[in-house]
């Protein structure tokens, strides 16, 4: 039995099924939800969240980095003069080979906020170690994903993926939602400055002046300040195409008059292709 049962809360489409599946008596309940705040989410993320702590009973606790903002301490990466500490993976190239540099985001502004208050939850001191299996920490991951499931490295803590337990898909959370949710949207959960972001996301991003200000600042900082990746010696970009953010064409193929198939018109033939069903898996205990 685990003395503290919480969810790893990223606010996006599965976490979000997971918390509302909670709520409504469907899965087991969760003493807290923790969601790790690097300081630079989108606003639509952070309305998404103000809404899941107006509708639901269980607590929402959000934490951060000792670091703070992973803007902010991504800019003064200039300032240490080394673009490991910058923690996000930017693009790099030079003479036409590109790569990525490591992703220690995740770790340093998710993971290890989360860590440091699940202890704090269980009443821990500083080297003091929990029983074995102590927490119980739910992750967001569907079965389309299933391939980034782990184990944990802690011995109190076990990671449990009911998504994947109960045989559910993305499609399958987003059908939940919609009929016990209908008309809510649930925002990508991502920073605002994300390398892995495609055009679809940074046109999102340059629709807000704010937001794609610091984008671009970031992403112009890190080439003036002269840092660059240590195996290929090239300069780094936020954007995959290895131009600077503010000189990107992000313009949709319709904006460049090509005409291009949408498969989500024709929903039949979307579910064809994709051979995939709709329905909505019946929810299942978990052991």
């Amino acid at each position: 039995m685990y003395k503290l049962r919480i969810l790893s809360l990223g606010a996006g489409v599965q976490s979000t099924t997971l918390y509302l599946m909670a709520e409504r008596g469907e899965i087991e309940p969760f003493h807290c939800a923790i969601f790790a705040d690097t300081g630079w989410e989108s606003e639509a993320t952070y309305a998404h969240l103000e809404w899941l702590k107006q509708v639901g009973k269980t607590p929402i606790i959000t934490v951060q980095s000792d670091k703070g903002s992973i803007f902010e301490w991504s800019l003064e990466a200039q300032l240490r003069g080394s673009s490991i500490f910058s923690v996000l993976p930017f693009h790099t190239s030079n003479n036409g080979n590109k790569g990525m540099l490591h992703r220690q985001c995740t770790s340093h502004f998710k993971l290890d906020p989360i860590r440091k208050q699940t202890r704090k939850l269980l009443g821990l001191v500083p080297r003091q170690r929990a029983p074995k299996g102590a927490v119980e920490q739910v992750i967001g991951i569907s079965m389309d994903e299933a391939r980034r499931m782990k184990l944990s490295r802690e011995n109190m803590t076990r990671l449990s993926y009911p998504l994947v337990d109960m045989g559910m898909h993305r499609y399958h959370c987003e059908a939940w939602l919609a009929q016990n949710y209908a008309g809510l949207v649930v925002p990508k959960s991502s920073c605002v400055g994300c390398p892995f972001h495609r055009n679809a996301e940074w046109r999102k991003v340059r629709d807000n002046p704010v937001a794609w200000k610091q984008a671009v600042e970031l992403d112009n900082t890190m080439r003036e300040a002269g840092i660059t990746d240590s195996r290929l010696s090239g300069f780094l970009y936020l954007h995959r195409s290895c131009k600077p953010l503010e000189e990107v064409d992000l313009s949709t193929p319709e904006e460049r008059g090509q005409q291009v198939f949408d498969f989500a018109k024709d929903e039949k033939l979307n579910l064809f292709v994709n051979n995939i069903s709709i329905h909505v898996p019946e929810v299942l205990p978990l052991g």
